[in-house]
């Protein structure tokens, strides 16, 4: 039989492919992407090492890879193309830095103030000034805050001359590229990321012809490895007062979270600060910004049953539960529920739609729409339909007034009664009395329809 047309182009294509100067046979990389897990099971992963044997019997090629790309890693191969950025930088007497196997290239050096401004700023159009470009600064922990003393200070430094003085003072500044090219002292990157020394280059930018004169400590390091690269910033910032609970800034899952809330229709949106001052020059509803420590606190108590807890105890929550919480695996979509779920709660207490009185009972309310949500389950060991479908309940639940004032009313009928029965008419006792370890079992076994039946 006569190979059809369409195999016939095939046949010359690969005859074309083959025939051309190539010093060795050509690597086939074959991908199938989806956007679950990606993970293969024992049947998926046998059946793929069969056809890596029948491929390496025809011998025509030098490598053979097949690959499965799930949700992650598409998810960080979009970070990468949006947030892929080039740029080049001279520094003054560069010094290559020792081997690393995670590192292709890294020098260390001095840079001119002006070269460091110049990478982290960007043309905005129609003849106006540059701005700086946060693009630069996606990885970074903390966002640029102008306000600070220690900023202050050091602007009035410049003010007073102290150009000369500020390479003595300052800790410096680390970029970190996918890929970088070297001609002479001048570096061309690409895909990079200023990961240690927003702080610095915004205070330059900021500070204008008083930065003239004035040398930074630069580090430049070529690096693919992610997990390497974070450990980077831990360790550049390690060196400044910062909390442990922001450095979750750094996980791919944090990431993702953000985008995902922020994509949200107006109704369900929310804005994760994942960086410190992150919404800063941002035209954004503030009360619809949630920081990470509010986000565990609604997390403890609406899929942790943890209410009594989430009010006061936010350092022994992150020790007992920090190895459950923001892993990669799992779904944003709860996470995405309990920020905005917190804040439909305190829309619903600012606005006076619920008794003033009951703000107390906050966590409580989020507790209890988790329970029914999920059965009295803990979210995270639910199959995944069943995680989207508790987070869709609870989305649809809190954006109803009518739906969410009456969960408000069954949590407090329930605590009235406890309250009452106490005889506690003074609030701090009150308030001491909801967050005690009994009071919040029995309200979850009462509220867990899976525990009453």
């Amino acid at each position: 039989m006569e190979p059809s047309p369409q195999l016939n182009d095939l046949i010359s294509a690969k005859d074309t492919a083959y025939g051309a100067t190539l010093k060795k046979n050509p690597t086939l990389r074959l991908f199938y992407v989806t956007t679950g897990s990606g993970l293969l099971s024992t049947l998926l992963n046998d059946l793929v090492q069969t056809y890596k044997r029948r491929f390496g019997e025809l011998n025509i090629f030098n490598e053979i890879e097949i690959n499965s790309i799930g949700a992650r890693q598409l998810q960080e191969g979009y970070r990468f193309a949006t947030n892929s950025i080039k740029g080049r930088i001279e520094i003054i007497k560069p010094i290559t830095l020792p081997e690393h196997a995670s590192v292709q290239q890294a020098f260390l050096g001095l840079v001119d103030a002006r070269e460091l401004v110049e990478l982290a700023t960007h043309d905005t159009g129609d003849n106006k000034a540059k701005r700086i470009n946060r693009a630069v600064f996606f990885d970074n922990i903390r966002d640029f805050d102008a306000n600070s003393k220690i900023n202050l200070g050091i602007l009035a430094e410049l003010k007073d001359g102290g150009q000369a003085s500020f390479v003595f003072k300052n800790n410096g500044v680390t970029v970190v590229a996918r890929e970088i090219k070297r001609k002479g002292d001048t570096f061309e990157l690409d895909d990079f990321q200023i990961v240690n020394g927003c702080q610095t280059t915004n205070l330059l930018f900021l500070a204008g012809e008083r930065a003239d004169g004035v040398q930074v400590p630069f580090r430049l390091i070529g690096s693919n490895d992610p997990n390497f690269v974070a450990s980077i910033i831990v360790g550049t910032n390690k060196q400044n007062k910062i909390n442990d609970d922001q450095f979750w800034a750094l996980t791919p899952f944090l990431k993702n979270l953000e985008e995902f809330s922020r994509s949200q229709d107006e109704k369900s949106r929310i804005f994760i600060e994942r960086r410190e001052n992150q919404y800063r020059e941002e035209a954004v509803e503030r009360t619809r910004i949630c920081r990470p420590r509010e986000l565990v606190k609604a997390v403890a108590a609406m899929f942790l049953f943890q209410p009594h807890r989430a009010a006061r105890d936010y350092h022994g929550i992150v020790h007992d539960f920090r190895t459950q919480l923001f892993q990669d695996n799992h779904s944003v979509t709860p996470y995405h529920a309990a920020a905005l779920a917190s804040y439909w709660i305190d829309f619903a207490i600012r606005n006076s739609r619920v008794s003033s009185d009951w703000g107390l009972y906050k966590y409580y309310v989020m507790t209890a729409i988790g329970c029914k949500a999920t059965s009295g389950q803990q979210i995270f060991k639910l199959p995944a339909r069943q995680i989207e479908r508790a987070s869709r309940e609870i989305i649809s639940l809190v954006s109803s007034e009518k739906d969410l004032t009456a969960e408000f009313k069954r949590a407090a009928q329930f605590m009235g009664r406890r309250v009452g029965k106490g005889s506690l008419k003074n609030r701090e006792k009150v308030r001491d009395f909801i967050r005690s370890d009994s009071l919040a079992n029995e309200f979850v076994t009462h509220f867990s329809p899976k525990q009453k039946s």
